[in-house]
Order: C-alpha cells, then structure tokens, then sequence
C-alpha cells in the first residue's frame, strides 16, 4: 500500500548505491517516482536502479562527483533532458574525514567543507531554480547529529560542514516554502 503517489515524478537521490540513499531511491520508486540514481559507485547505483526498474519505474544512473559545481550542472542537464522536470531532491551523499582538531589539514578541511556544504548548496541551487520555475517540489537535506552535539574523536571537520547544512536548510526552506518549494 502507498504512503503518497509519486507517479509521474522524478526523484534525484545521490548516495544511491548504498545505506540511506539507496533505500531512499528504493522508497521513492515504491510510491512511483522515477529516479536519477547518483552515485560514485556506479555498479552499486546500477545496482540500486536495476531495482527500481523491476517495480516498472525508469531510472538513470550518474557517477556524478557532488563536490564539483561543474558535474552538478551537467548532471542537471541530464535530468532536463530524460525527465524534463525533478520533483524530489535527496542530498544524501559525501565524505567526512577524521583528524584531531589540532592535526587537522586546511585542506582536507577544505575538501570537506566543498563536498558537504558547497556541494550540496550547488545540488539545492539547480534543483531549487527548476522547483521554483514548476511551483513546486521537496528537496531533502540529510543531516547529522554532528550538526548540533560534538561527537568528538576526530569529527571536527565533518561537524562543522553538517552545521552549515542544517542552517542551509533552515534558509532555503524561509526563502522557498512560500513559492511552493519544501525544504526539510
């Protein structure tokens, strides 16, 4: 039985082949959506969209790199292409790296810090500015409780990039959600 109906919508899901993302790809396909699988791992997100084909559903496979503006964009001209249209933003993928504090490389920070914050910032922008020109569509930031509590043991850099994404959402979400974009 179907929580919602997601058919005649696409969903953009990044870390689809494994954990989260790919369970998030195979829920969205459940309710009827078809997906864009984005993933590294190209054979576990062909994994991931074999799946969702054999509920019937399309699905297109992209090793997009989610820390390059650059492969974002063309990622995006992908989905224009085959789909027209996106409805559903997962931003589920990227790296931490664990160092102490003090040990802690500016850049390996950095490298941080453009995987988690600027790439996922690029993967709202483009999916924001199509959702805003539609009137509507959810995107789907995914945190972490190094967001709001330290953790410690050398997630210094990773903590920092999931706060800046939960204030992120927080501003998309007053900037959009009276144009009809969601954003959780």
């Amino acid at each position: 039985e179907r929580l919602f109906d997601l058919s005649g919508k696409v969903a953009v899901v990044t870390g689809a082949a494994q954990g989260m993302g790919r369970a998030t790809a195979l829920a969205v396909a459940t309710q009827g959506a078809d997906v864009v699988c984005v993933d590294r791992n190209e054979t576990g997100a062909a994994a991931t969209a074999k799946s969702i084909q054999q509920m019937n559903r399309r699905a297109v496979v992209a090793t997009t790199d989610v820390s390059s503006p650059d492969a974002i964009e063309a990622l995006f001209e992908l989905v224009d292409q085959e789909f027209s249209r996106i409805d559903f933003l997962g931003n589920i993928a990227g790296d931490g790296h664990l160092a102490r504090p003090e040990d802690l490389s500016l850049e390996d920070l950095h490298r941080v810090l453009q995987n988690l914050v600027v790439g996922r910032f690029v993967m709202c922008q483009q999916a924001g500015r199509r959702m805003l020109s539609q009137g509507r569509g959810s995107i789907m930031n995914i945190g972490s409780l190094a967001s709001s509590t330290a953790l410690g043991r050398g997630h210094i850099a990773y903590s920092m990039a999931m706060g800046a994404v939960i204030q992120m959402t927080r501003e998309l979400s007053t900037e959009w959600s009276h144009r009809g974009v969601r954003v959780n």
